[in-house]
Formats: C-alpha cells, structure tokens, sequence
C-alpha cells in the first residue's frame, strides 16, 4: 500500500467494493498530485494480490505483490499521457488487444487509462468498444482529472470509485509527517489544498526558493512595464516549468482577489500579504478575472501552439496592464 494509508473507515468503501466484486469498467476522480493516484496504485494491488484480507489490503508477499513492487507484472498496463500530448489510437488498440488475453499471474487482466481525457477523439472511440462488451477477465480503470471532457457514452459505462477525500487540515499534517518545517507545510498545504504529493515533490525540488524568485519578480513588474515584462517572457521561456509558473499565478491571482473583497481567509502567500492588499485595491476586479481565465486556459494553448515566448509574452503583458491600465484612468478603489 502506499505511504499515506487511509484510516479504515474512509477506506471501508473500497472494502465493500472489493468483497462484493469489482466492476469491470471503473472511474478515479482527482487531480494531479492528490493522492488519488496512489489509492489506484493500492486498488490494482489488492485487485491482482493472492490473498488480501479482509480489511481490502494486500499481502504484500505473494507473486502478484512482488511482480508490481518490481514493475514487471503481466496483467497489468498502465497507458499514460506526457504532459501536452495526447493518448493515440494505436495505444489504446494494443490495450484492447491485451485485455483478451488470458491473464498469466493473477485471476484478472488490468487495464489503467490516466489522465482519460487526454486520449483523442479516434483512442476514446476504440476504448468504448471494450467497454460495451470487455472480456471476462478483464478491468479497466480510467483516472481523470477533468472527468466531463470524457464522451458521454464511455461516462455512462463507468462505475466511479469511492476514494477517501482528504479533510481541511489533513494536508498540512501529512506534510509535517515528512519533515517539512509547519511554516513551510503551512503556506504550501493553502496553495495545493488537496495535493500533498504535488506539494511533496515541490519541496523536495527547491520550491521554497524559487517560489520566492518568481514571486519578486511577478509583484515588481507592474511598475518596472512592459519592457521588463517581455525581458522577463524571453527569459521564462528557455528553462520554466510553465504549468508550475501557471500554479503560482492562479494561487497569486485567487488572494488578490479575495483581498479586494477583504477577505483574509485562505490566503496563501500570508508572507507578501502588505503588498498584495495594496496591489488588490489598485486593480479592478475584472481585470483580474480576465487574467485569471487566460492563465487557466494555458494547458489548453500549449497543446495547441508551441510558440512558449510568444504566450508568455502575451500573458505577463496581461499582468502588466492589470495597473497601467488602471492607472491611466485614476482609478482607486
């Protein structure tokens, strides 16, 4: 099982699930970084162990729990999408043809599709001929993050799986229980909520310092202008994790405007909280809410256009205008 395991009540579900028979067709719903993952991660192991008990856990010892642990197990594929790309047809055909096979180690065939949305129109189209008629053996399970972008038709032979939710709070105790300082685990459990793995891997990637890096640099630009927005773009553009800069801006973006509505819950950047009071008064809200949408849309541009300056450009010149804009007309709030 996997590091964080879920306290029998909140995994009891599962447990039932699994005592009166998996569904062969199944849903995982939850971002990337949550710990959804790992919970299939633990559904496929118990679902191909020799013996689990009662209490839905692996053994942990048998030939099924050591070909996984090793990563070499017949019955199961896992297909997965690189970040930008999509799931061709011809993986999803060669899944198809696997899940008629008879399994070779354990009593079922394991098919996992992540994220599901990622598959093309055509790969969508040939996975839902499996799912009206699988194969006896045969399970799948697709993990989504944004399951309404799935077909309709493949939503509808599904069966979403019950996984624990993690509470308000629970996220900064499991943080702490890897050794992160409380301070850190704090400001990081305000921004990724919900996904302690994501907020894990940041830490252990130098997150803390370059946090700080690009959030001086965002918060100076409205008064150094659009030349210094473009240098920074033509910079940013070479060598930065653009959905992890896009993480920030939003966690940037969702503060500000909660601190023009006087709110001081759930802001999470607390350590740049005088400067963003002021900077929040000084904008208006729409313009905010512009920038906000064009930054959620940035997964969808990038599959489309690969042209990474020009994007960037486009969007700190937003940020930019956010103040020059409101300056040129008086406006204060």
């Amino acid at each position: 099982m996997s590091a964080h395991r879920p306290p029998p009540a909140e995994w009891q579900p599962i447990q039932s699930l699994l005592q009166a028979g998996l569904p062969q067709a199944m849903l995982a719903v939850g971002e990337s970084g949550t710990l959804v993952g790992q919970y299939c991660d633990d559904l496929q192991q118990v679902a191909l162990c020799f013996a689990p008990s009662t209490q839905g856990l692996p053994c942990g010892s048998c030939r099924s729990c050591r070909l996984l642990a090793e990563g070499s197990h017949p019955d199961l594929l896992v297909i997965t999408a690189e970040t930008g790309k999509r799931i061709a047809i011809e993986l999803v055909r060669h899944a198809n043809e696997f899940l008629t096979f008879t399994p070779q180690v354990s009593a079922r065939r394991w098919l996992r599709v992540e994220p599901a949305e990622a598959m093309t129109a055509a790969a969508a189209n040939a996975l839902l001929k499996t799912l009206e008629e699988p194969a006896a053996r045969a399970h799948i399970l697709l993990l989504s993050e944004r399951p309404s972008q799935l077909l309709a038709t493949i939503r509808s032979r599904l069966q979403r799986l019950p996984f624990p939710v993690m509470r308000p709070g629970q996220c900064m105790v499991w943080l702490e229980g890897l050794g992160i300082p409380p301070a850190e685990a704090l400001w990081l459990s305000r921004q990724f909520e919900n996904r302690p793995l994501r907020a894990w891997q940041l830490w252990e990637s130098g997150w803390v310092t370059l946090r700080q890096t690009w959030i001086d640099a965002l918060l100076n630009l409205p008064q150094q202008g659009p030349v210094a927005a473009l240098r920074l773009a033509d910079h940013w553009a070479k060598d930065t994790d653009l959905l992890l800069l896009r993480e920030l801006m939003l966690s940037l973006l969702a503060d500000l405007l909660r601190l023009r509505n006087h709110r001081l819950d759930n802001i999470v950047h607390l350590d740049y909280l005088q400067l963003l009071e002021a900077m929040a008064q000084s904008a208006q809200a729409i313009s905010l809410w512009e920038t906000l949408e064009d930054w959620i849309r940035l997964p969808e541009s990038l599959v489309q256009n690969r042209n990474v300056g020009m994007m960037l450009e486009t969007l700190l010149l937003s940020w930019v205008s956010i103040w020059s804009r409101e300056k040129a007309h008086g406006i204060t709030s």
